[in-house]
This record gives structure tokens, C-alpha cells and sequence, in this order.
């Protein structure tokens, strides 16, 4: 949907002299062909700004936008809040969002009491909808897929800015995307995707009970995914990836092809293929080992 006056008024309720016309909206990070609105809230982003040629409307503080140091085919659109402005767009075009109507395969059996959104929802071949399972709008499962009761597909991640104006709560705007033959346990969460990446889970993928996948998390094939792991947002996840019980797994990180999370670990960096992790903070397991032994023989 194109960036214009009219839409940032009917968003923020504030009136603009400048010439607003975009293709959409993007953080620093995206890459488009488009012509992009974004913001920044330091001066240390300018450069990056400057270097990313699809942004070319940038919210900003007077502060910032008086160093005059932009590029010369970008907008400087000056505002108190820069980033309340950005997430109030986002959350009024999500809300906005046209769906088309749920298709649900014939062969599919669902629940009774499962509730599963009237727009925006596609379910493939063959799968298994169990009872009290919510799957809101914005979800696409593939074929052979099992949902176990009481799951929750597509509900609102943890998306809270705060701002000048007070916090704000962002509708998220992206999808989940589950591929075929996947197991979903009981009471787990998969979260939607949010600033355009999508979640997904792979092909032939096993998520067990209680699991919080969260917006943004991307996971290959056949990876297994235990009760109680918590992942946070925008993981990157290979194939044949295993995630202990009660693992804890932070934002924005990579977990690599045929890697083992053990259980209880806390991951906060990215782990190698094949590397196997263990503790708080996780470190490789036969580190830890050799570590807990040290500890044991000196007590």
C-alpha cells in the first residue's frame, strides 16, 4: 500500500508539509527495489541509511535532520518521535490488512471446538486440527500437518515500543508459514511474523508441547523442538536442528545445520554446524563438563 498524506494523517492524526509518496514502509535492514519510508532515532544510523538506496523517506528528530549529512534523493521528514510515527504506520496498515477468505481443504479434519479464522487462513491436505486449537488470520499450513490441542498459530508476538507518546502496542504484520508433514504440541504458541519476515516452520519439523516460537523465527527441515524451549524473535534455524527441554534460545541469533541444544541450555550467540551447547550462558559441552568436574573436584 503507497505511503501517502492521507494514510500518515488517518495512522498518527498529524498533517505533513511535505511531499509524501511511497511504496511501502522498511527498516534500515530491508532491501527493495521500492521506494522505502524508515526512521532513526542516532545520528550512528545515517551512514547506513545512506547506504541502503531503497530508503528514501527517513523520520527524524530536528537534531538529526540539521547535521545535514543525508543523501541527497532521501526526505527528511522531522517529528518528536521518530519511531512512535514508524510502528503507528505499521499498526494501521496492519489492522487494515485486506484477507482473502479461509480455504480448509476437504480432507482436513478439524475440531468442533477449534477456532480458526474466517479470512486469511489456508490448511492443505490431510491434517489434523485438534480440539480448542485458535489459528488466526494470516497462517498458511501445508499438507499432513498435525496441530495438537490447545495451540495457538498466529497470535500477536511481543511487540511493545516505547515512546514519547506513551507505549505502544504493534500489530504485527507478517505471516506463519508451516510446511508439510509438521507436528505442533500441545499448547504451544507460534507467534506472527512481524516487519515483513515471516514465520516458518520447516518441512517435517516436530515442535513437542508448551513450545513459544516467536515472530520471525525461521527453522529448516526436521528439526526437533522440545517441551518448554522457548525461542526468541527473528532465529535463524538450519535442518535437523535439536532443542532441548526447556532450552531458552535469544533473539536475533543462528542456530546451524544439525546442531544440539541441550537441555535447560541458555543460548546467546550463534552456534556452529554440528556444535553441540550446554548451560547458562551455554557454552560447548564438553567445556561445560570439563568445567562442572573442576568445580566438583575443588569443592
Amino acid at each position: 500500500m503507497k505511503i501517502t498524506k492521507d494514510l500518515i494523517f488517518h495512522a498518527t492524526k498529524y498533517v505533513f508539509k511535505n511531499e509524501i509518496n511511497y511504496d511501502g514502509l522498511g527498516l534500515l535492514v530491508t532491501s527493495s527495489n521500492a521506494k522505502l519510508l524508515s526512521f532513526i532515532e542516532s545520528q550512528k544510523y545515517i551512514a547506513q541509511v545512506n547506504e541502503n538506496s531503497s530508503i528514501r523517506g527517513i523520520f527524524c528528530t530536528q537534531e538529526i535532520a540539521e547535521l545535514h549529512q543525508f543523501r541527497g534523493d532521501i526526505d527528511v521528514i522531522v517529528v518528536d518521535d521518530p519511531k512512535w510515527f514508524f510502528f503507528s504506520i505499521v499498526d494501521y496498515l496492519a489492522k487494515n490488512k485486506e484477507r482473502i477468505p479461509t480455504q480448509i481443504d476437504p480432507s482436513t479434519r478439524v475440531n468442533s471446538t477449534a477456532y480458526i479464522s474466517p479470512v486469511g487462513v489456508i490448511i492443505g491436505k490431510n491434517c489434523i486440527v485438534e480440539p480448542n486449537v485458535t489459528i488466526h488470520s494470516d497462517v498458511t499450513v501445508g499438507d499432513n500437518v498435525i496441530i495438537r490441542a490447545g495451540t495457538v498459530l498466529g497470535g500477536e508476538g511481543f511487540e511493545h515500543k516505547k515512546t514519547l507518546h506513551g507505549i505502544l502496542s504493534v500489530t504485527h504484520n507478517g505471516e506463519v508459514i508451516i510446511n508439510d508433514n509438521v507436528e505442533i504440541g500441545v499448547n504451544s504458541h507460534v507467534a506472527k511474523g512481524f516487519s515483513y519476515r515471516p514465520t516458518i516452520i520447516g518441512e517435517s519439523t516436530k515442535i513437542d508441547a508448551f513450545v513459544h516460537y516467536a515472530h520471525g523465527v525461521q527453522c529448516g527441515r526436521e528439526c526437533l523442538i522440545v517441551a518448554h524451549a522457548m525461542i526468541g524473535g527473528n532465529v535463524d534455524i538450519g535442518n535437523n536442528v535439536w532443542i532441548g527441554p526447556s532450552a531458552v534460545i535469544t533473539n536475533r541469533i543462528t542456530l546451524e545445520d544439525n546442531c544440539f541444544i541441550t537441555l535447560g541450555a541458555v543460548v546467546t550467540r550463534s552456534i556452529k554446524s554440528g556444535e553441540t551447547v550446554t548451560g547458562n550462558f551455554a557454552i560447548p559441552h564438553q567445556k561445560f563438563l570439563k568445567n562442572l568436574k573442576r568445580s566438583l573436584a575443588n569443592d
